[in-house]
Order: structure tokens, then sequence, then C-alpha cells
């Protein structure tokens, strides 16, 4: 595939060219929307009985993509998500960027996550984000990676 304002060679799936940054789709297409979960295992998801099992109390739930049932507490004060090796989130997929997003907590420790101007974005629930708190419940998409986001419940 090659790109509409550029003509760089792409991969068959990108949404956004990797030269020039032109997206590859029109904006309503089915290409450039997240898709949502149809069905995910109960065991993956925390109960509000429960709560989430990581030490700190917040964590992400990977429900989807090749680490699915994975967990990542989120216990530091920043935690990089990207296909970079060093990321503390490693999402290895080329639709991710190399750094494509932080997930920070803020001084009244929320969670909030950015996105780092990466080609394909970050999406919470379907839509796509710069920048947001998140709460409980919500479905994070990076690439082909579908994480939902739990908070302490103390």
């Amino acid at each position: 595939m090659n790109c509409r304002r550029c003509g760089e060679i792409l991969n068959a799936n990108a949404n956004f060219c990797w030269s020039c940054g032109a997206p590859q789709h029109e904006a309503t297409s089915p290409e450039t929307v997240a898709v949502p979960v149809v069905s995910v295992p109960d065991a993956l998801y925390v109960s509000a009985e429960r709560g989430p099992t990581g030490k700190h109390g917040d964590e992400l739930v990977i429900v989807s993509g090749p680490e699915a049932g994975g967990r990542l507490d989120l216990d530091k004060e920043i935690i990089s998500a990207g296909r970079h090796e060093q990321s503390d989130l490693l999402l290895d997929d080329v639709s991710v960027s190399r750094h494509h997003a932080l997930f920070t907590r803020t001084a009244s420790g929320r969670i909030t996550l950015r996105d780092l101007n990466s080609l394909n974005g970050t999406y919470v629930n379907g839509k796509r984000v710069e920048e947001t708190a998140l709460h409980s419940g919500d479905e994070v998409q990076i690439g082909k990676y579908k994480l939902v986001f739990w908070e302490s419940t103390r």
C-alpha cells in the first residue's frame, strides 16, 4: 500500500503514513475507529468486592493482544507504554509507536493517560484522546492491545 499524500510504501494496515503523517482512511471509516471488546473472560475483570489485585491498587488488565490476561500494577508516578524495549508496558506491535503513551499519577492520586503524538493514536472508551483522566472500568486501546483500567477501591 502507498501513502495517499506522499507515495511512501506502507504496511497494509497503516492508518497513518509513518513518513508524512497523512491519514490513510476517511475519518469515519471503520479502520480509524476503535473496536469495542465483544467478549472478555470474566476472570480478567476485577469485581467490585475484590478490587484490584496490585499492591498499590490501581492497575491495567490486558484484555486483548498477545499478552491477554496480563496485569500491570500502576505503582510508579510515570509508566511508559510503547514498542521501545525499555517501556514499562511493552506493546510489541507495528501499530504501536516506540514511545506511544504515558500513564501518570497526579498529585491527587488520579491516573491520567497522555498520547505522545503517536501516529495511530490512543483511544479511551472508543474515542481518540490526547490526554484524559482514567476512571475504573475505562477501556484503553493502543494498537491491537485493549487494556482495562481499574482504580483502587481503598
